[in-house]
């Protein structure tokens, strides 16, 4: 049973409103809260002229926005407005029933009328409202394309023919594959939403498709690569299925969220990281795959702000910017595509840290013990060079092709060339073996009649290369080596694009690191460019230089290490881009009274008069925190993060940590978070005159972390 929900009390009202829309709204041309006919292929026409032919690039808020583009609009189409943000905002839990109502009544207000209806008070009731399940941060982000999403759907449902429109609305199978149909600005999770609220028993209470995916990949047992090829229509039918097995073996209705199910299927890690930082990639600019990206840049700002997450976009927005704008509301297709890049040598991640050095990302000497219990040292490439190498497309050997007398690929992995031989059996060469080998021959240290003659070794002795492998298949290697190092000693291959992720750029020791590279990676040093530079690397006395298509993006949070401190030298070759805190993302979840995104301003704003702006919380601590009238959610945020980062940043300064909380200025000492010990200096030494002086002693009240005045007044 689908429209089961233990953790959401009010789940039948919500559905029960739902099914009025459906009924009201879709099936007929009427309307939500009133009489009229609203629900019309010209009201619908009108909005989608005021909202999508009207597109608003400012960075007001959504609904700042939506006043200026329906600000001449007909009274009808106003109240429309009003009853799609009522349908828009039904199913998140992300809001309260305050903060959904709020919209809705303004929006209706600019028809000239007041919001006043018996259907009215029974629709925005604070059981109806209250949500089914988090839509996560994401959706609240991309909320106007949520809004699009929901006109253009609703104008190609009303332009249909009455017959086809009713085929449509009276199969849950059949308007599940007309929605999938319509088109979107990526993936949209209305398309999962709106099939819930119309047909809860056949849709699961699931907006977010990475965990349907997840749940089909860990307790349906689905691969991935047949997943991929699944229709959003054929995994709902698979959940479905999923559903009534897990319902056999519990002996009643199931919910995928109850956690004896969800750990077998959402894994801790997986957990967090889809509830703090959904939307930390959400709110960057759209722009960032359609523009050129910088060759160097760097991303930096306070802690929490989403750097090191937004840098997955990034590089796919370089990789494959395709399917970056297609799936950039769906974080785990992202993430897997990333994924993918990363096992294919297009991506590579690095912590910069304080003993990180030039040996381990360009190269050095490691020694190594031999057989006969002897040292010997090796040349080994460190993480930047071995990007930078030509690396063979290895798509350009195909399954099929024949190698010598009968030995034919039969399959071509990450890690490994398959080969069958001559008698059947398979022969598996490591890609690593086979590209250190190309790599020799490139270097000009062997050449393939070498490898042929079974002089390798001879030439290099402090290979470390399998000796009987090589030597034991040289009808067979030199033709693949020879083969790879054809086909990537072309001009563009130095234009192919990879992606260098530096995290925490600014914590290691740039000159020792970076060395002779912080002139070869400017972009008109690289090599492709006009003015190309090339210089002798130290160890392995080869020529090097970095290509054009490799870019570097690093990340930098400013409370480690401020701009200002960085090597001027690093700073004349990356471009900069500050990641500021986003509270406007916040604005719509109140807890308790407590309005979420006001209360990180105001607390940036007084960290950055006693400090600085380097310095500031970022929105990512709060936006795992959902709507609800206790205070069990702040009090966790801000006993294990928020006070023990204060502390961290003013240096146990008490005094300053109660102006950022506003403690000076509580009239009840209860809501002060941070008050002075009893135990004062005459407590602790006496009432005699004392020679030297004493600090005051503070402690935290744990009592104001239960007291929602505590966080309210925290506003002012």
């Amino acid at each position: 049973m689908t429209r089961y929900s233990p953790f959401h009390p009010n789940s039948e009202a919500t559905l029960k409103a739902a099914a009025v829309w459906f009924d009201r709204c879709l099936k007929v041309n009427g309307s939500l809260f009133t009489e009229e006919p609203l629900w019309t292929s010209e009201t619908l026409s009108e909005a989608d002229s005021c909202f999508n032919g009207r597109p608003d690039g400012s960075k007001d808020s959504f609904h700042v926005k939506l006043e200026r583009q329906f600000h001449d609009a007909a009274p009808a189409t106003c109240k429309l407005l009003a009853e799609m943000l009522w349908i828009l905002n039904l199913f998140p839990t992300n809001m309260g029933p305050d903060a959904k109502r709020r919209p809705i009544f303004t929006a209706w207000g600019w028809s000239g009328e007041t919001l006043s209806s018996a259907l009215a008070d029974e629709l925005l009731a604070d059981d109806v409202l209250r949500g089914l399940g988090s839509a996560g941060p994401g959706f609240m982000n991309h909320k106007p394309r949520e809004l699009r999403f929901l006109i253009n759907s609703m104008i190609a449902l009303k332009t249909m023919e009455a017959s086809e429109r009713n085929r449509v609305l009276g199969d849950p199978w059949t308007f599940a594959e007309w929605i999938d149909g319509v088109p979107d600005e990526g993936y949209r999770q209305l398309r999962h939403i709106l099939p819930h609220l119309m047909f809860p028993d056949e849709f699961e209470r699931i907006a977010s498709p990475g965990h349907v995916r997840k749940i089909l990949l860990e307790l349906g047992g689905i691969d991935r690569q047949s997943l991929r090829r699944m229709s959003k229509v054929e995994q709902d039918r698979e959940l479905l299925t999923i559903r009534h097995k897990l319902e056999r073996e519990h002996g009643g209705p199931i919910d995928f969220y109850h956690p004896d199910i969800k750990e077998r299927w959402l894994k801790e890690q997986d957990a967090e990281e889809s509830s703090a930082t959904e939307a930390l990639a959400a709110d960057a600019p759209t722009s960032v795959s359609k523009a050129t990206a910088p060759l160097n840049q760097i991303l930096y700002g306070p802690p929490g702000t989403g750097k090191t997450y937004r840098v997955v976009d990034r590089a796919l927005a370089i990789l494959d910017p395709e399917f970056a704008a297609k799936w950039e509301s769906d974080r785990d297709a992202l993430k897997e595509r990333f994924d993918d890049l990363v096992s294919e040598g297009l991506i590579r991640f690095v912590t910069f840290h304080q003993s990180f050095s030039y040996e381990e990302f360009v190269e050095g000497l490691r020694a190594e013990t031999t057989p006969d219990g002897g040292i010997r040292y090796h040349v080994q490439d460190g993480i930047f060079k071995a990007l930078c190498q030509p690396s063979a497309d290895r798509m350009r050997i195909p399954v099929g092709e024949r190698f010598s007398s009968g030995y034919v690929v039969s399959k071509a992995t990450p890690e490994i060339l398959w080969l069958e031989k001559p008698n059947g059996s398979s022969l598996p060469l490591p890609w690593e073996l086979l590209d250190e080998l190309a790599g020799l021959v490139r270097q000009g240290r062997v050449s393939i009649a070498d490898i042929r003659d079974k002089l390798v070794f001879d030439r290099v002795p402090e290979s470390r290369l399998e000796k009987f492998l090589v030597n034991g298949y040289n009808n067979i290697i030199p033709l693949i080596v020879e083969r790879l190092v054809a086909s990537d000693a072309r001009p563009q291959d130095h234009e192919r694009k990879k992606v260098l992720i530096i995290d925490e750029i600014n914590r290691g020791n740039i000159s020792k690191i970076l060395g002779e590279l912080i002139t070869l990676i400017e972009p008109s040093k690289r090599l492709g460019a006009d003015e190309a530079l090339t210089t002798m690397l130290p160890y392995s006395q080869t020529p090097f230089g970095v290509p054009v298509g490799v870019h570097i993006i690093g990340t930098m949070n400013t409370a480690d290490r401020s701009l200002a401190s960085i090597d001027m030298a690093l700073r004349r070759r990356f471009v900069f881009e500050e990641i500021e805190p986003q509270p406007e993302t916040l604005d719509e979840i109140e807890l308790a009274g407590v309005n979420i995104g006001a209360l990180l301003s105001v607390m940036n704003a007084r960290i950055e008069a006693l400090l600085d702006r380097e310095h500031r919380l970022g929105h990512a601590y709060f936006l795992h925190l959902e709507a609800a009238d206790d205070v069990s959610q702040l009090k966790q945020l801000f006993s294990r993060r928020i006070l023990p980062l204060l502390k961290e940043y003013f240096f146990d300064d008490w005094q300053r940590i109660r102006l950022v909380l506003n403690d000076h200025r509580k009239a009840d000492p209860a809501d002060r978070f941070i008050v002075e010990s009893a135990d004062g200096s005459v407590s602790l030494f006496g009432a005699g005159e004392i020679s030297v002086p004493t600090n005051k002693v503070w402690r935290l009240n744990a009592e104001a972390l239960n007291r929602p005045s505590a966080y309210q007044q925290i506003i002012g």
